[in-house]
């Protein structure tokens, strides 16, 4: 039982790399790939609604932008209607006491009438009849004054319109201090201009009527006439500076009259008309506190899109790794293992994964045991035949020395030089044949040969039973290591057997003269090698007809047919011979370890005599 939490713990060594491919891999699906694809089709989603969210914020900020112009131009008026109302008064007192003919006349009797109409209104000081010539015929309270009001501002604005106005400020001297005059001109009935009634509005008791309205903290409300001069405020110092243009104030970008404070700050007003728009109302307030909550909402309705992919990416990159990728990574981990031959790994940690994963890690395991159970068989399939392979080798080898044991019983019978020296070159090929089955079943591993040490052996035996170390006599193998299957180690061996038997007997048959005899494998072009067998000695003939060719030449060329290969019989310079096999690499492996060439002593041996890269026929038409 293994428990898939701890499996690392419990594997070899040789799991290392197993372990790596399986944290890469981990690193490579936190990285990307479906959690960005996740990420990718959410913000895809969730675009439009962000977009909306953000058409949202810039249309509640137009319409929050209507609303704070139209709550001010309402505030505006609501803070000008007690000027509108002393104004509206002042009026109709007037056209009151001009339905009076003592008042109209300026008779005895106007002054009392006047003062009887002042009487207990505290926003009139005063009442006064001027002539038509701008004389002031009577006062409710004296003193009145200039008795000229020709002299007087608003004088001949009252000649050109001859409607109710209001003018001033001017200081009263029945009151001590600055007024506002409202004038009313009169008619006669054949519509001459008739003088005016006047009242004088106390402009003290304005600036009270402005303080005390309840405003906001940081509003500022003022009565202004059109050129921006402040007659009442409930804050004179900034209403100076707010309301300086009056009428001619400048709109701002948010579509409000707009100012400047004293401090820099940003201002934004509405304005309510009085009488003739000669006077307003102004209503005031810091921009900045003005648009905080319009500010506020569409800073919300900006950041909530943004909020919301935020946090929805969040989900998704927990939601992800939570429910999908430590999962899919414990299965890449599983997998690893299994590639690396440990399937008894079992998915116990995905006893806690969604239901699809549980399956998935399931039919793995199930694969995995199945794997295991099939590797097994297979295992032993290929003991029992490699058991079989060497048990052939060895009767073979067996078998071939049974038959060199015939041979030699044969040889010694008879008397003819000849025919024992034909039975004996038999004999010599066939313990050469068992030699190598001997070999193979020695040095085979998993059907595969390493032609270093079978040739080395082989080598070796020929040397001392052909009298190598005696005649003086030097043998040098280069032959690296390589791997090759039996079917193409037999003919390579045995080729090798015949050239080297050639060179002892025929390169060297003064017994006095030393020599060298090699032996290399190398590469001679891509996908090709070349086993060369040399000497030193006398050389050979290459003009035999194909009938005078020895039966070692036709050997050698039947076993380079057999690794299709081509055989090729030269004389060396500077001396000897040199026989060559070049044939296809496709049997064989790349050398896995290659070692330092040895000398040895050397057997004389048979000589090849034939021509170069000369075919011949199957081996078996030779041995029947």
């Amino acid at each position: 039982m293994t428990y898939w939490g701890s499996w690392t713990n419990w594997l070899p060594t040789r799991l290392t790399l197993a372990r790596t491919s399986g944290a890469k891999i981990e690193r490579a699906a936190s990285g990307g790939g479906l959690r960005l694809r996740f990420l990718l089709i959410v913000h895809i989603a969730l675009l439009p609604v962000a977009l909306l969210s953000v058409w949202q914020g810039f249309d509640r900020l137009r319409l929050d932008q209507e609303n704070v112009r139209e709550n001010l131009r309402q505030s505006a008026y609501a803070a000008a209607s007690d000027e509108l109302n002393v104004f509206v008064s002042a009026e109709q007192l007037l056209r009151a006491l001009a339905t009076e003919a003592d008042v109209r006349s300026g008779g005895p009797d106007c002054r009392r009438r006047l003062a009887n109409a002042v009487e207990g209104l505290t926003f009139f000081t005063n009442l006064g009849r001027v002539s038509a010539d701008g004389r002031v015929l009577c006062v409710a309270v004296p003193p009145a004054g200039s008795t000229d009001a020709t002299k007087s501002v608003w004088w001949k604005d009252v000649l050109v319109h001859r409607e109710f106005l209001i003018a001033g400020p001017v200081f009263s001297k029945s009151a001590g201090r600055p007024v506002l005059v409202g004038v009313l001109p009169l008619v006669t009935p054949e519509g001459a201009f008739d003088g005016t009634l006047n009242v004088a509005i106390d402009i003290a008791w304005l600036d009270i009527v402005q303080r005390q309205k309840r405003m906001p903290r940081s509003a500022v409300v003022a009565l202004f006439d059109k050129s921006g001069n402040v007659v009442a405020s409930n804050n004179a110092e900034v209403a100076k500076v707010v309301f300086a243009h009056g009428a001619n104030a400048a709109l701002g970008p948010d579509g409000l009259l707009s100012a400047t404070g004293q401090e820099g700050e940003a201002w934004s007003f509405a304005m309510a008309p009085l009488v003739r728009r000669d006077y307003f109302v102004g209503f005031a307030m810091p921009s900045s506190h003005l648009f905080r909550f319009t500010y506020v909402h569409v800073t919300v309705d900006l950041l909530l899109p943004v909020l919301m992919i935020i946090l929805a990416s969040l989900a998704i990159w927990s939601a992800t790794d939570r429910f999908a990728l430590r999962w899919i990574v414990l299965l890449q981990r599983m997998a690893a293992a299994y590639r690396g031959g440990h399937y008894s790994i079992r998915p116990a940690a995905l006893k806690q994964a969604p239901r699809e994963f549980r399956a998935l890690g399931d039919a793995l395991s199930n694969m995995a045991q199945a794997v295991q159970e099939r590797d097994k068989r297979l295992r032993d399939a290929l003991e029992q035949k490699a058991l079989l392979i060497k048990e052939i080798h060895h009767r073979v080898k067996n078998n071939l020395q049974i038959v060199m044991s015939l041979l030699s019983l044969q040889s010694s019978r008879l008397k003819d030089a000849v025919a024992r020296d034909a039975l004996d070159q038999a004999r010599t090929r066939v313990n050469a044949l068992a030699l190598v089955h001997r070999m193979i079943y020695e040095l085979d591993r998993d059907g595969m040969v390493d032609l270093r040490p079978l040739l080395s052996e082989i080598v070796e035996q020929l040397h001392q039973g052909l009298g190598g170390d005696r005649r003086r006599l030097k043998l040098r193998l280069d032959v690296p290591s390589y791997n090759t299957e039996a079917d193409t180690a037999i003919p390579l061996t045995l080729f090798t057997i015949e050239a080297l038997t050639n060179a002892y007997k025929h390169g060297f048959p003064d017994a006095s003269k030393a020599g060298t005899i090699s032996i290399s494998l190398k590469r001679s072009a891509p996908a090709r090698l070349r086993l060369v067998v040399e000497d030193d000695g006398r050389g050979v003939e290459l003009d035999l007809e194909p009938k005078e060719q020895s039966t070692g030449s036709r050997l050698m060329a039947a076993l380079a047919n057999q690794v299709g290969g081509v055989v090729s019989t030269r004389r060396r310079e500077g001396g000897g011979t040199l026989v060559e096999l070049e044939f296809p690499e496709k049997a064989m492996t790349e050398p896995s370890e290659v070692e330092i060439p040895r000398e040895a002593s050397a057997v004389p041996g048979e000589q090849t005599n034939g021509e170069t890269e000369r075919p011949a026929g199957e081996i078996r038409d030779l041995v029947a």
